[in-house]
């Protein structure tokens, strides 16, 4: 097959099967620049592809991509069955593949050879990898050719899908890594090979697979294994990583951020709340001067990936009044403690997309140190994946609670705890129970954070509280 370079732009369907040696069939149209995992994601003209997960087979949801509207398809013949037919009488291309996950993979690296970006940018870290991705997405938005995932996308598929979707005139690549179990990160950067890497934290997080904060650390590292790594940027005030880091190689320039950092320092942050509005000022100290950044973010927590955008945009080029401007009007993604007031009157933060012990404590003390008018409280589901640790660490956040004035609390691992601080019937069932506990303590002007990991959906308490109008 004859190399094609950026320049001959999207591959073609045919083009894409023979660089990883599968069939097809169909029409030959050009790839398509968006790819689904999930059926129920699929917009037309769409690429699905069928992978074999634990509990469920993408095999067993083509006809519906296809009633979506899904463009093309990536599936294994032996396990379509009759829906390759289908996908053909309606006129759709099908690449057919014995191992869809392999598929997926190996074309995602044939296609980076062909983009052969200038600079791969790989976010490891406990909590803040996708907002530190969206910050440097922000900062760098000036340069041409900057390509990041559209969701939160950390693991190998998520990689795969992030390069396969990049435009061919991606100059930039931005990658998250994500991990749950030993040797994850380092397959991914062995295979996508970042040469800045930014480690956002190390705290409790995945210990079921990682089993200890030595082991979550030890996972972090591997991002160091990269053969590309040329710039690390971390997190100085984290003192188990940056000891870690302290012989650093020779090789790699490090460009520590934090509150003690001898080159990227956050010299002042505070957090308010004014006009309905969250607001964050920040102020670093970098080897090339000062910024002062005023940003509507919850929390003083997001100062580091502030500074890990601004040390990644010093790497590049971008002017120092480029990055203050970009930071200053960066927004917070929805689930991602996304603040505002509701329009029946309440201070909503919306942290809902995932919850460990650093995050959570992190938006608790943000709440905590909030000047509001009305009470503060906290509608907050479990931690998951804590292993063995999940009790004492749920205990532990409890010491958070101070300083505000109610939580109700969703799932069994608060339930095993202790917390002399709550009252008794700060626990909640289902969601049908939390509409009666909002009309019975809350009043407008009090602020709510909405926070606790994916399994407990705690999007949905959001939803009830926006949508109740009436009070004692």
């Amino acid at each position: 097959m004859k190399r094609r370079s950026r320049k001959d732009g999207r591959w073609t369907i045919s083009e894409a099967a023979r660089a990883i040696g599968a069939q097809f069939s169909g029409p030959d149209i050009p790839l398509p620049v968006s790819f689904c995992i999930d059926s129920r994601e699929v917009l037309p003209g769409d690429l699905f592809l069928a992978l074999e997960g634990e509990t469920r087979d993408g095999h067993s949801f083509i006809e519906e991509s296809i009633s979506r509207g899904a463009g093309t398809l990536i599936l294994d013949p032996d396990r379509a069955g009759e829906t390759v037919s289908t996908a053909l009488e309606n006129n759709i291309p099908v690449i057919l593949a014995k191992d869809t996950g392999k598929a997926l993979k190996e074309l995602s690296l044939k296609w980076l050879e062909v983009l052969d970006p200038k600079e791969i940018i790989g976010i490891t870290g406990t909590v803040g990898k996708t907002t530190t991705r969206e910050m440097i997405r922000a900062v760098l938005s000036g340069l041409k050719g900057v390509h990041c995932a559209r969701k939160s996308f950390n693991t190998w598929i998520g990689c795969a899908l992030t390069v396969v979707e990049a435009p061919n005139d991606t100059d930039l690549l931005v990658l998250e890594f994500g991990t749950n179990h030993p040797g994850e990160i380092r397959s991914m950067v062995e295979d996508y090979r970042p040469g800045i890497g930014v480690i956002t934290e190390v705290g409790p997080g995945h210990l079921e697979g990682l089993k200890t904060i030595e082991g979550v650390l030890k996972a972090k590292m591997e991002l160091m294994e990269s053969p590309s790594l040329k710039y690390l940027s971390y997190n100085y005030d984290n003192t188990l990583l940056s000891r870690a880091l302290c012989n650093i190689k020779e090789s790699v320039t490090g460009l520590p951020v934090g509150k003690k950092s001898p080159l990227y320092r956050i010299s002042h942050s505070r957090f308010e709340f004014v006009d309905g509005l969250p607001r964050l000022e920040m102020v670093f100290k970098t080897p090339s001067g000062e910024r002062q950044i005023c940003s509507e973010l919850f929390g003083e927590h997001n100062a580091y990936a502030a500074g890990f955008a601004i040390a990644v945009a010093d790497i590049l080029g971008v002017p120092p009044e480029e990055q203050v401007l970009s930071l200053s009007e960066f927004k917070a993604l929805p689930g991602r403690g996304k603040a505002y007031l509701s329009c029946n009157g309440f201070y909503i933060i919306d942290d809902t997309y995932n919850a460990n012990p650093l995050s959570m404590a992190g938006s608790l003390a943000a709440l905590s140190n909030m000047n509001c008018k009305g009470k503060k409280w906290a509608v907050l589901g479990g931690m998951g994946e804590l292993g063995e640790e999940s009790d004492r660490l749920h205990r532990d956040i409890s010491r958070f609670f101070r300083g505000i004035d109610g939580v109700f609390l969703l799932g069994e691992p608060w339930r095993k705890v202790f917390i002399p601080e709550i009252p008794d019937n700060c626990m909640f069932s289902s969601m049908e129970e939390l509409e009666g506990l909002f009309l019975s303590n809350l009043s407008t002007g009090d602020a709510v954070l909405f926070k606790g990991s994916r399994s407990y959906r705690i999007e949905r308490a959001v939803g009830i509280l926006e949508g109740l109008s009436s009070w004692k």
